[in-house]
């Protein structure tokens, strides 16, 4: 179900086609990255690119990869025992990450923030199911 929202998310843009390259190149800059995770930005391009004559969805292509960025860093930070980098990616989560489903998405609202309560609590499962359910794709670099 989870996954289904996500994916109605993806595909609610407003770029034109012919410049979704531009944009989301444009957004990346202007996001915050973990510095251990980043997407293969070429092929997350290609991969979310709108068919020709609809409309693009850059700003929630980049919010879900930035979403698992930040929790594959958190996860991977806390596996290896890295309490500085689990520290700041938990940060992410807590602060950025929570932001970015819109209002109107109840429940992605409070997944993102019971994650960010669970992954605070040392919970990683929230954080892996949604990785394993958004980004099973998504390269990395």
């Amino acid at each position: 179900m989870r996954f289904v929202c996500l994916l109605v998310l993806f595909v609610a843009g407003c770029a034109s086609p012919d410049g979704y390259p531009d944009e989301v190149r444009s957004l990346y800059s202007t996001m915050r990255w973990p510095s251990d995770v980043r997407p293969d930005l070429e092929a997350l391009i290609k991969a979310t690119a709108p068919p020709d004559g609809e409309q693009g969805f850059a700003r929630q292509a980049l919010a879900v990869v930035n979403t698992c960025a930040w929790y594959r860093s958190w996860d991977a930070a806390v596996t290896r025992g890295d309490t500085v980098s689990a520290a700041s990616a938990l940060d992410a989560i807590t602060n950025l990450v929570t932001r970015y489903p819109p209002e109107g998405d109840k429940a992605g609202r409070e997944f993102v923030r019971d994650a960010a309560a669970k992954a605070a609590a040392g919970d990683p499962a929230p954080v892996r199911d949604y990785v394993d359910a958004n980004c099973f794709d998504t390269k990395w670099a």
